[in-house]
């Protein structure tokens, strides 16, 4: 009971700093660099509470017939967008190294934004729609007792991954703060080596040959 409650209080913590920020980011008022910086980092900080929460609190510390991952795939996705923000708020009102070239501004757009998170909603509704289907488990910490190479999988072998990095791309877009979108590419990484390759070798030991014929017909990612 004690961990549900603090997971949903650090939660709307994280959602009220960030809320907060951004109603100034994307508002008329104007106030000092440090005190925008200081919103920043109260945000920043509140996302670091709440993914270590969930991690240390939710996280097996045994991963018995299962793949050998090192934390929940969304975790990796939030951590990304978290310290794309940090970066971000640290250019911005800090160190000012650099600007982001003119030419991204056309994806600072809440339609275009809203649009891409559609996108990787529906990736995720399809996804999960078909573990469902089959009474299976989504959460990549539990074993797998069957193969799923229907539906969207008939195309792409990871689709809740790459909803995951569509998402992030959409926020940032939706939000104009495009350091949170360019992060997207440390979550592909992150997600590919520590998470796809190991989920990749589980299912090859699981499954062999069936997996491998699977491989041959369906993408990684797109």
């Amino acid at each position: 009971m004690f961990k549900k409650y603090s997971s949903y209080l650090l939660l709307a913590n994280m959602f009220y700093q960030y809320i907060n920020f951004f109603s100034w980011y994307l508002g008329n008022t104007q106030i000092q660099i440090e005190s925008a910086f200081s919103l920043g980092m109260m945000a920043f900080i509140s996302g670091l509470a709440f993914l270590l929460f969930i991690h240390i609190s939710y996280f097996p510390r045994e991963l018995n017939n299962s793949p050998a991952i090192p934390t929940f795939p969304p975790l990796i996705m939030l951590l990304s967008l978290n310290l794309g923000f940090f970066i971000g708020i640290s250019n911005l009102y800090i160190i000012q190294l650099y600007k982001l070239p003119t030419f991204f501004d056309i994806l600072r757009s809440p339609e275009l934004g809203g649009l891409v998170i559609f996108v990787s909603f529906m990736l995720i509704f399809l996804s999960v729609g078909l573990f469902r289907q089959n009474e299976e488990d989504p959460n990549p910490t539990t074993q797998s007792n069957k193969l799923i190479t229907g539906g969207i999988y008939k195309y792409i072998r990871n689709p809740m991954y790459l909803a995951l990095v569509i998402l992030q791309i959409g926020l940032g877009i939706s939000l104009s703060f495009l350091h949170i979108s360019l992060m997207s590419i440390f979550t592909a990484i992150a997600l590919h080596y520590f998470i796809i390759k190991r989920e990749e070798t589980y299912l090859r030991n699981l499954f062999g040959v069936e997996y491998e014929n699977y491989k041959a017909k369906s993408r990684r990612w797109i």
